[in-house]
């Protein structure tokens, strides 16, 4: 009686777990979503803070990363007091840094080499060429976020149903 009862405390267990791991998967999915929502955001702040209010990368990051909060904002604050610092680093390398620091992220390795390449051609160039690279970015993240968006439905559904088919398999094959 007692060893069916663990044997039933245990399936429920390895199922909820399953379904944990469902909702995460899901979860991870869509903060990713919610993150490059969050750098179109800031790309567009960034461009109206450069192009129209004529600051400088450092004030536009600041002001932009005060506007939008979150993780992202957070990122901009620090690429911010990171250029007013200038300890004879370079944009580029400022930049680096930063986005280093966004690994833990649920961004995908296409991601953050989209990214990277933004920053590290963002401190070099006049306002037209800034405004042309925001731009080839804005496209980028809008086709990511299209992309994401559309399947959005299926991979939430997917991780979650594939996740307690897992663990309902793993319950019969272990009972």
């Amino acid at each position: 009686m007692v060893w069916l009862m663990v044997r039933t405390a245990g399936a429920v267990l390895v199922i909820a777990g399953a379904a944990g791991l469902g909702a995460f998967l899901s979860s991870r999915f869509l903060f990713r979503l919610r993150l490059l929502e969050d750098l179109r955001k800031l790309v567009f702040l960034l461009k109206g803070e450069i192009l129209y209010a004529n600051s400088t990368l450092g004030e536009a990051f600041s002001r932009a990363g005060s506007r939008l909060g979150g993780r992202i904002g957070h990122f901009s604050l620090q690429v911010a007091e990171e250029t007013e610092k200038q300890k004879g680093k370079e944009f580029r390398e400022i930049w680096e840094e930063e986005t280093e620091r966004l690994s833990d992220l649920p961004f995908s390795g296409e991601d953050l080499r989209q990214l990277r390449e933004f920053g590290g051609q963002l401190g070099y160039l006049d306002r037209q060429m800034q405004e042309r690279t925001m731009l080839l970015y804005l496209e980028q993240l809008e086709l990511a976020i299209e992309d994401l968006r559309e399947k959005k439905r299926e991979a939430c559904r997917l991780y979650t149903g594939l996740s307690l088919a897992g663990g309902l398999f793993f319950v019969i094959i272990m009972c």
